[in-house]
């Protein structure tokens, strides 16, 4: 059983899955925008508890910043005309495949409104969904190439302590989960976070940055289990990520 650390005296909880080491006075989180950001968080698919995934992200993500956050379960939501669109898509799905998901419309649209200005914040595994659409991985700008085991420790650092989503948040964390591997980075994309099996020494991208058309896309990798969802400094990373797609968090 892993002990808790500073973090976990702080939360007054120890979590198995999951623990953060914490930098003194990097605990205050920056005052945000009173403005309420349309979230629509888009839920659904195999292999993950995405039940669990949309109860506590509803109920945390409001608490951390003004978020209204509507659940969904299928891509109907892409068929509303523009008056009705959200600030934000929050993916956090995994579909082995887009037939059934999503038509020829529904995929045109999507990509649509990122490049107007519609934000995305891909969790997990909705960086692996859809393999086979192409046109999809333009949102991250990489792509999936596999993950290691699932019942193992991974451990991560925020390279870029400056930017507007890392600014408030630990600058290490550790948690059980999958590790996710992808093809390298473009130069277009910001990196601001790197993960590595415990005990290892290769790292790769856990959490970077894109602009697709006037759209600000942020990927998280990590988040396999609901333990996760449940600490605070990750619910604020994706509190954070989805003001800054929305264009309302900027210092």
């Amino acid at each position: 059983m892993p002990k808790c650390g500073n973090l976990g005296a702080l939360l007054g909880l120890c979590l198995l899955e999951i623990s953060f080491a914490v930098a003194p006075n990097r605990l205050a989180f920056a005052a945000e925008p009173q403005e309420t950001v349309p979230v629509v968080l888009w839920v659904g698919g195999f292999a993950h508890d995405f039940d669990a995934f949309a109860r506590i992200l509803s109920q945390r993500l409001p608490e951390r910043a003004p978020i209204r956050i509507e659940v969904v379960r299928d891509a109907d939501f892409l068929q509303r005309p523009r008056s009705e669109r959200p600030a934000v898509i929050l993916m956090d799905h995994c579909y082995q495949s887009a037939q059934g998901v999503l038509d020829a419309q529904q995929k045109a649209n999507l990509l649509e409104w990122v490049r107007g200005g519609v934000g995305v914040v891909a969790v997990h595994a909705s960086y692996y969904s859809f393999p086979e659409w192409k046109e999809i991985r333009e949102l991250y700008g990489s792509r999936f190439i596999k993950h290691e085991k699932v019942d193992q420790y991974i451990v991560g650092k925020f390279i870029d302590r400056s930017h507007p989503i890392t600014k408030d948040l630990p600058e290490t964390f550790r948690l059980r989960s999958e590790l996710y591997q992808s093809t390298p980075l473009p130069a277009d994309c910001h990196l601001l976070a790197v993960a590595k099996d415990e005990g290892t020494t290769a790292e790769h991208p856990s959490v970077w940055t894109r602009n697709y058309g006037r759209g600000r896309v942020v990927t998280i990798l990590p988040a396999h289990w609901p333990d996760a969802y449940q600490v605070r400094e990750f619910q604020q990373l994706i509190a954070n990520s989805v003001l800054w797609a929305a264009g309302r968090r900027e210092q």
